[in-house]
């Protein structure tokens, strides 16, 4: 009978082991995942969280803690907390300069065994945009991505287009826009036509109007001119250019006859305030699809899109929002299998930007699927909303209510026009300036120092630009150049 029991006892505790032990294999690994916000962490965080983890803990057994950083304080928090060892599971990067900095630190894991043992969501649904988180031979970021490319131009009052009658509005060239400016100054003389904030950075107007190839990197790396077929495999200091130089001549002919605002560069204040308050007409912008209906409810005017530099994909626009697992992570799998589940699961997406159904949003009830804010509701007051469009799978979101209701298919279509044409051929090469810091930061100050100036034509071109372009050869811009085309044309022979 005592043997009997010790035998039972024995068995117990093997039971009890392995049941502790299955129970310790279920539980969920936690990951901090980094959730931005602009004035105040959103009051419904952790209910978003709740219901993210009621789909991730029994589909992937995964448990997300979103941890809320302020945009302001994003960037240098991310590299304390890695560097410190504190937790922190999947972080993004809002810029390549922001990025290229983390891993030049050492900071971030190299995603290519993650991605291709957990990442099948992802391959499926990023396709070659995968390539702007590459960085050397190793993979570094994933990118959210919604728009395979960019458009560029001028917004500007619709009152303003009619009474000009004009009718162009896609392909202009610089010669044609100042023809419609000067059409409508006649008509409104007392109006600022395109307001520029050069007091609010750097507004790198050029390329708004020219087809260039930044190669992923500050203009201070040199550049290609063209984009696609007919481009060539030369970087040139593009300040230097003919079209540069043409450029700016024409932009200060325009601020000369008053199409442009005469505090131009030193005005911080944004120029959809000035449209708001009806001081100016219009101003550059990106203007692709959901960028008119866009900033015709930031301004309160309706806008219409002047296009000058049609539609064209370049590494730069899919290497902003990329996704990284710092390397003091504790369980890159765990944060690989959320990451992958923010690019193929629809709930998941919705959650992240839009919250939960009748607590921050609604939907519409005109039958087009589309949702809103819910009544008395505004993004000032509203429970959650994320505004950066850099969670996962952006196509998966449902349409807002200030987006037309085929704006998917809209996008659809506007993706589907990439071709060779209009996409350079060096897609995934991002040049790396650390070799040459100490040229790159005397470069990026003299940048600093005359092109704002330059590009809202505030001073006289003839005069500024030969000195600008003997401030930039001082300061090294050659020598990143050169080591800038050493990397490219190594890259060339390794992607042939």
């Amino acid at each position: 009978m005592k043997r009997f029991l010790s035998v039972f006892l024995v068995l117990m505790m093997t039971l009890t082991l392995i049941s502790v032990s299955a129970a310790a294999e279920e539980e969920p690994a936690l990951i901090l995942v980094e959730s931005l916000y602009f004035d105040a962490v959103p009051r419904d965080l952790k209910a978003v969280e709740d219901a993210i983890n009621a789909i991730t803990i029994p589909k992937i057994n995964v448990k997300v803690e979103l941890y809320p950083l302020g945009i302001s304080e994003a960037s240098s928090q991310v590299s304390l907390m890695i560097s410190s060892g504190s937790q922190l599971d999947l972080v993004v990067s809002l810029g390549r300069t922001e990025f290229q900095s983390l891993v030049n630190t050492n900071m971030l894991l190299d995603l290519t065994d993650l991605l291709n043992e957990y990442g099948q969501g992802i391959v499926a649904n990023a396709a070659n945009a995968i390539n702007g988180g590459a960085f050397g031979d190793a993979l570094y970021g994933i990118p959210s991505v919604e728009k395979y490319g960019n458009s560029y131009g001028v917004m500007i009052a619709k009152e303003v287009v009619d009474a000009v009658g004009w009718t162009k509005l896609d392909s202009l060239t610089p010669a044609e826009l100042g023809e419609f400016l000067a059409k409508a100054h006649e008509l409104y003389p007392d109006k600022t036509l395109i307001h520029i904030s050069g007091g609010a950075g750097n507004i790198g107007i050029f390329d708004y109007m020219y087809n260039v190839d930044n190669l992923c990197a500050s203009l201070g790396c040199g550049g290609i001119m063209g984009i696609g077929e007919g481009e060539g495999d030369k970087i040139v200091n593009v300040f230097a250019t003919d079209e540069y130089r043409e450029f700016c001549k024409l932009m200060h002919e325009w601020y000369e006859a008053g199409y442009i605002n005469m505090d131009a560069l030193t005005c911080a204040e944004s120029d959809q305030s000035f449209i708001q308050s009806g001081q100016a007409l219009g101003f550059f912008q990106q203007t692709e699809l959901d960028m008119v209906p866009s900033q015709s409810g930031a301004t309160g005017v309706e806008l219409v899109a002047l296009t000058t530099r049609p539609h064209t994909l370049i590494t730069q626009n899919i290497a902003s929002g990329l996704w990284s697992i710092p390397y003091t992570c504790k369980n890159p799998e765990a944060a690989m299998k959320f990451m992958n589940l923010m690019w193929e699961n629809e709930d998941i997406v919705n959650l992240i930007y839009y919250g939960i159904e009748g607590l921050d949003y609604r939907k519409l009830d005109d039958g087009t699927g589309r949702i809103g804010f819910l009544e008395g509701e505004s993004p000032q007051t509203c429970g959650y909303h994320q505004w950066f469009g850099i969670y996962g799978n952006t196509p998966l979101r449902m349409v807002w209510d200030t987006l037309p209701a085929d704006f998917k298919d809209q996008l659809a279509a506007f993706n589907a026009e990439v071709s060779e044409s209009n996409t350079s051929r060096y897609l995934g090469y991002c040049f790396n300036s650390e070799p040459v810091k100490t040229q790159f930061t005397a470069v990026q100050n003299v940048i600093t120092t005359y092109r704002n100036s330059l590009e809202c034509g505030a001073v006289d071109p003839d005069v500024m630009l030969p000195e600008f372009l003997q401030a930039l050869e001082a300061a090294g811009i050659n020598d990143i150049i050169a080591a800038n085309q050493k990397d490219l044309d190594a890259w060339i022979a390794e992607n042939k």
